[in-house]
């Protein structure tokens, strides 16, 4: 009979779990989250994407490439700064800067990554009271990500300036989908990082309800050796 300490540690846990962390790693490194806005006043041949903004879990990066004009019959190219272009935007109705979102966020996200991805290698290791705790907030970091997410777009959208050139009523930013804020079209969509950070979720999930599975039958085999002796 295997001991306690290698108690629900099978390959199919290990494995699970490897693939797991791997997948978690991978999503902070790609991008999870992408807002773009469009307006007649950003035509799509200069801005295909609209003035896109894509969120990493550690900064708000430019979703934009170059922009092509043509001044003269001479074809440009410029390179374009949507975060900046988005500031601007959000200046006209009254919006603070991007840069005031989620900044304890962003500057912690890579040590929570760490502290998260120790804690499931300590929960394969510690079967005592409670071991599936140390498991769950790397298990719940994409629906981390959506609350804070949401939570912040409220806070962008209830904190409005008074002196705005645009004056809008506080307003819900659209958080999935296409929504409408005064003459802006808004589009807000998971980037493919979110799908990697969902399977890694999904992965170490299975790799937890499978270990709490394995541990049930360790523990439940010496009890009915102890009955069969008595």
């Amino acid at each position: 009979m295997p001991g306690a300490a290698n108690a629900g540690r099978s390959g199919a846990v290990l494995g699970l779990a490897a693939v797991g962390l791997a997948l978690m790693a991978a999503s902070f490194f790609a991008p999870m989250w992408w807002v773009s806005l469009t307006a007649p006043n950003y035509p799509e041949h200069m801005y295909p994407d609209g003035v896109r903004i894509v969120l990493h879990w550690d900064r708000v990066a430019n979703g934009c490439g170059v922009q092509q004009r043509e001044r003269e019959e001479i074809a440009e190219e410029e390179p374009l700064d949507c975060v900046e272009e988005m500031n601007v935007i959000n200046h006209y109705i009254g919006m603070h800067p991007i840069e005031r979102g989620a900044r304890l966020e962003l500057a912690a996200a890579p040590w929570l990554f760490l502290g998260f991805g120790a804690l499931v290698i300590a929960g394969l290791f510690y079967a005592g009271p409670l071991w599936w705790l140390l498991w769950l907030p790397a298990i719940a970091l994409p629906l981390g990500f959506l609350v804070d997410f949401s939570g912040w777009l409220y806070w962008f959208g209830h904190n409005l300036n008074e002196w705005a050139a645009f004056t809008v009523k506080p307003f819900m930013p659209t958080v999935l989908g296409e929504g409408k804020v005064a003459q802006f079209s808004t589009y807000s969509y998971p980037h493919y990082g979110f799908a990697l950070s969902v399977a890694a979720s999904a992965c170490l999930a299975l790799a937890l309800l499978r270990r709490r599975k394995e541990l049930e039958v360790s523990q439940a085999a010496p009890a009915a050796l102890r009955q069969a002796r008595a």
